[in-house]
């Protein structure tokens, strides 16, 4: 097997998504999968597992999903903590609070 020359992990969500159902399509319209592998310069592994999740749950499972944490998923401070601070530092300047910055 040939090593691979780039890593489509540095690719765009977007331009993930792309690449992962041009390479289904190509499946689904009977190239196989070391064809894939050869055009699209991708793992062995990769296509058999976006092909796996195309035929469990179509197009859907191809499509990029959004990155990260949710908005105020996992929050250590609560609203009314958050703008207690927020407040302090518009009433305050840093080195009055003992605090170093700009």
């Amino acid at each position: 097997m040939s090593e691979l020359v780039w890593d489509a992990r540095q690719l765009s969500p977007s331009a993930q998504e792309a690449l992962r159902l041009r390479a289904v399509a190509v499946l689904v319209a009977g190239r196989t999968r070391e064809d894939v592998v050869a055009v699209f310069q991708v793992s062995l592994k990769a296509v058999d597992n976006w092909w796996a999740k195309w035929w469990a749950g179509g197009r859907e499972t191809l499509v990029a999903q959004p990155r990260g944490r949710r908005v105020d998923e996992h929050q250590i401070l609560d609203a009314v903590e958050q703008q207690a601070i927020r407040q302090t530092v518009l009433d305050y300047r840093l080195c009055d609070l003992g605090l170093s910055g700009q």
